[in-house]
C-alpha cells in the first residue's frame, strides 16, 4: 500500500549554480595537502590576507572553521597596525573578522555581493518554519566557538546522532570497515585519489564484500564530500571532524548570524572585481556597469571568498596572488551536496532523527534529518550527493522538492 502525503512547503539550494559559492565546502584534491589551506591562509605581503573554512587546517569545511580564521585574520590586521579595513564577503569568516575588528574600534566595512548575509549559510522561510539551506549544525560541538555564542544568545540547539542513521534502503555497511578503509587511503601514494585506492582494493575485497565497501564509501566520503573521487586525495580527500556531538540550531543559522552582524557596517549587492595593493593602501574596485567604476582606499583588506570563486578569478589581484597561494588554489577545490527542505501536513515516516536512503546506483545518496523538533510542524531536510544530482536538481524547485520526496516516501516502510 503506497504512503500519501501532503506537501505543505518547500526549499531546494543550488550551490553548485550559485556564483558566489561554485560548490558547498573546500576539499583537497588529489596533488594537494594539509599544508596547501596553510598556504592559502598566510599573510600576502602586509595588507592582505585570504581567510575561511579553506584556510583552516583541522576545521576545515565548518562553519566555526570559518569563523576563527576570520578572526585570526583580523586579530593580525591588529598587530601590523592597520586602522581601516574592508572585509569581502558577510560568512561566517567575514562577520568574524569584522566583529572582532569592531571590537577594538577599528574601522571596518563588509563588501558582500549577495543581498543578504550569511554566506553559505542560508536561512530560508517553508511554510511558516525557519530552517538552512546552507550550513545546518553546529560541528564538533563541545569545542565549537560558535556553539558557545548559541548558548549565550539562548538559542535552542538539537543533537543529532550520526553515527545511528536509520538506514531505510540497503543493509549497514560492518562496523569494522571504517579503520580498513582510513589504513588503505593513509597508505596510498602522495597523488593518489581515493578512486584509484578503490579501484585496486575491489579486485580483492575481502574480509569485506564489494556491496559492503560501496555502502561505506558512498555513505561516509560521497555524502560528506560531493565531491568525484578521481579527484579527491586518497590520502588528504576524506577529512575527518563530522558528527562529534554535532547540533543544530532551531530557527536556523540566521539567528546566529544575526547576533553576529549587529551594529556592522555591510554593503550588500557590493561585488567586488579587482583588489589593488599598493605600499601605502589597498584599493578595493566594484565595476558597475550603470553606475560607473567604484571604489575604498583601506589600509588592509581580507578576503574570504570560497575557494572556487578565487580559483575561477572572480576576484582579480594586482599585483597576482604570490605564487604559493596560486599553487594552494589549484590543488583545494569544492564538491557539491544540495539541500531540501519538505514541510508536511503529517509525519508518514518512523520517529529516529537521521535517515539514510542509498539509491538504484553507487554514488546515488542521500541522508535526511527530521526537523520536527524546530516547531512541532513534520519535516524533513534532505542531502543529497553523488550521481544522484544530475536526474533530480533539474527543472523547477517544485519539481525538485516533489521527486525528492517521491525518494524518501518510496525508502519509508508501508505500514501493514
Amino acid at each position: 500500500m503506497s504512503i500519501k502525503v501532503t506537501l505543505l512547503g518547500s526549499a531546494v539550494s543550488h550551490w553548485g549554480e550559485d556564483p558566489w559559492a561554485r560548490g558547498s565546502w573546500s576539499l583537497i584534491g588529489r596533488h594537494g595537502s594539509p599544508q596547501d589551506r596553510i598556504a592559502l591562509g598566510m599573510p600576502v605581503h602586509d595588507r592582505l590576507r585570504i581567510a575561511g573554512e579553506a584556510t583552516h587546517p583541522t576545521r576545515a569545511g565548518m562553519t566555526h572553521g570559518a569563523f576563527e580564521q576570520g578572526r585570526a585574520a583580523a586579530a593580525w590586521a591588529i598587530e601590523r597596525g592597520h586602522t581601516e579595513i574592508v572585509v569581502v564577503g558577510a560568512g561566517m569568516a567575514g562577520l568574524g573578522a569584522a566583529r572582532l575588528l569592531d571590537d577594538h574600534w577599528l574601522e571596518v566595512e563588509i563588501w558582500e555581493a549577495r543581498d543578504r548575509i550569511g554566506g553559505r549559510t542560508a536561512g530560508v522561510e517553508v511554510a511558516g518554519g525557519a530552517f538552512d539551506l546552507g550550513a545546518n549544525w553546529l560541528q564538533q560541538y563541545d569545542e565549537n566557538v560558535l556553539a558557545r555564542l548559541a548558548e549565550r544568545f539562548g538559542l535552542r540547539t538539537v543533537v543529532t546522532d550520526f553515527t545511528d542513521p536509520m538506514v531505510l534502503t540497503g543493509e549497514r555497511f560492518p562496523g569494522g570497515i571504517e579503520d580498513d578503509v582510513r589504513k588503505r587511503l593513509a597508505a596510498a601514494a602522495p597523488d593518489a585519489s581515493i578512486a584509484d585506492v578503490l579501484d585496486d582494493w575491489l579486485r580483492e575485497p575481502a574480509p569485506w564484500s564489494a556491496a559492503e565497501i560501496h555502502r561505506f564509501v558512498d555513505a561516509e566520503i560521497v555524502m560528506d564530500t560531493g565531491a568525484p573521487l578521481s579527484w579527491l586525495s586518497a590520502r588528504h580527500g576524506f577529512e575527518p571532524g563530522v558528527g562529534e556531538g554535532d547540533r543544530w540550531i532551531a530557527g536556523g543559522y540566521r539567528l546566529l548570524t544575526e547576533h553576529l552582524a549587529k551594529g556592522l557596517r555591510i554593503r550588500l549587492d557590493r561585488r567586488v572585481d579587482r583588489i589593488l595593493v599598493a605600499d601605502d593602501g589597498i584599493l578595493v574596485i566594484k565595476d558597475d556597469p550603470v553606475l560607473g567604476e567604484s571604489s575604498k582606499r583601506a589600509d588592509a583588506v581580507i578576503v574570504t571568498a570560497p575557494v572556487p570563486v578565487l580559483a575561477a578569478g572572480a576576484i582579480a589581484f594586482d599585483p597576482p596572488l604570490p605564487e604559493p597561494h596560486r599553487a594552494a588554489l589549484s590543488r583545494l577545490g569544492a564538491g557539491r551536496v544540495e539541500k531540501v527542505v519538505l514541510r508536511f501536513a503529517e509525519r508518514f515516516w518512523p520517529e529516529h532523527g537521521y535517515y539514510r536512503v542509498h539509491g538504484p546506483a553507487d554514488t546515488c545518496i542521500s541522508e535526511w534529518l527530521d526537523a520536527t523538533a524546530a516547531d512541532g510542524t513534520p519535516t524533513l531536510v534532505g542531502l543529497f550527493a553523488g550521481d544522484w544530482l544530475d536526474t533530480l536538481w533539474t527543472g523547477t524547485d517544485e519539481q525538485i522538492a516533489a521527486r525528492a520526496t517521491e525518494i524518501f516516501r518510496n525508502a519509508v516502510p508501508a505500514p501493514r
